[in-house]
């Protein structure tokens, strides 16, 4: 049975029976980083392939080290491997796919058609790609309170006025003119700030223009984590640890925190000068994101995009008609001469 998108269920392949699945939303269930991380230390990462028994076909096979759900080569059963067999931290909460692979296969299509200078052939070559592959990403989210010390330099806007002596048509004239300078003062001070889902994604499958465009989750419709919800799609574990995450978490918080001094020094301009940042209570989740992944080839080459897998929306890579940019200059050129030959004869 998969998961049947947008119903909460599993549903037979073959006659369609649905099971549903008995989902709660507890998004408070969090974990202390630190006592996590030292518990990690002792555990040694499974960095081999694994070695797997398939219940349906009795096939045995191996899957990747990088990946707790996928299809049996042999029977196509989807098959969900436990997180601890891979010594790593078991995900949360899961976000379950709520666009299905026609939708996104059109959402891919729209995007194609909407492509400006796009080769004239693109879309017929495009649209033979190979079949999507419906995934699920690992994504930290953590939870922090952080406690500010900083010193800093304030800057407020003064207007002074000078004299200036000019000669205008053969006569001196003076006049005043006035000046804006800054009048800098030493600040300091303290700020405090609660951060709550600062989300870093914890694969390396993707480029980071990739993983910019992948936002914008509604984290209210996630789920406590079920084996089931991944049945019938493909999900990686974590290839970027806790300690990772959390630093490239510390520099989105770290962005937010001077914002709030440069708020709290007021003024017109700030500078700081220097920050001692506490952070404490700092918990973390594991959540599984739904990704469509895909690519097309044009002319020997390999293009990857992403469909998001809750909203629809399409980014990837794309080709460029270097005719149709060239034909567009040209154009461009010719409008702006023909104008300024036209403001010439009028003149």
């Amino acid at each position: 049975m998969d998961y049947a998108i947008g119903r909460h269920s599993l549903q037979c392949v073959s006659c369609g029976a649905i099971n549903p699945i008995e989902s709660v939303r507890d998004n408070q269930q969090s974990h202390d980083y630190e006592l996590t991380r030292q518990r990690l230390s002792y555990l040694t990462p499974q960095s081999s392939q694994l070695e797997l028994h398939c219940d349906n076909c009795g096939a045995t096979f191996l899957m990747a080290p990088d990946q707790h759900a996928g299809d049996c080569p042999y029977c196509d059963l989807n098959i969900v491997v436990p997180a601890e067999k891979h010594r790593q931290l078991a995900p949360d909460y899961v976000l379950p796919f709520a666009v299905d692979d026609k939708t996104a296969a059109n959402s891919f299509k729209q995007w194609l058609r909407r492509l400006w200078f796009a080769p004239s052939k693109l879309k017929l070559k495009a649209f033979k790609s190979k079949p999507m592959q419906a995934i699920y990403m690992p994504m930290w989210s953590f939870d922090a309170q952080v406690s500010s010390d900083y010193q800093g330099r304030r800057g407020d806007y003064y207007t002074t006025y000078r004299t200036v002596t000019q000669r205008i048509n053969g006569r001196t004239q003076t006049s005043r003119q006035a000046v804006q300078k800054i009048r800098w003062r030493s600040v300091s001070g303290h700020v405090f700030n609660v951060f709550k889902h600062v989300y870093t994604f914890a694969s390396k499958a993707l480029p980071d223009k990739f993983l910019s465009f992948l936002s914008h989750w509604d984290f209210h419709q996630a789920q406590d984590y079920k084996p089931e919800y991944l049945s019938g799609f493909q999900s990686q574990l974590y290839q970027l640890g806790i300690d990772v995450g959390y630093a490239q978490a510390k520099q989105i918080m770290d962005e937010v925190i001077r914002t709030s001094i440069r708020q709290d020094i007021g003024g017109d301009q700030q500078q700081i000068l220097r920050v001692n940042s506490v952070y404490s209570e700092v918990k973390f989740r594991l959540v599984l994101v739904p990704v469509y992944l895909a690519a097309f080839s044009y002319q020997n080459k390999i293009y990857r995009y992403v469909i998001h897998g809750q909203t629809g929306r399409t980014y990837g890579e794309r080709p460029w008609s270097w005719l149709k940019i060239s034909a567009a200059v040209l154009l461009l050129v010719t409008a702006i001469a023909a104008f300024f030959n036209f403001q010439r004869l009028i003149s």
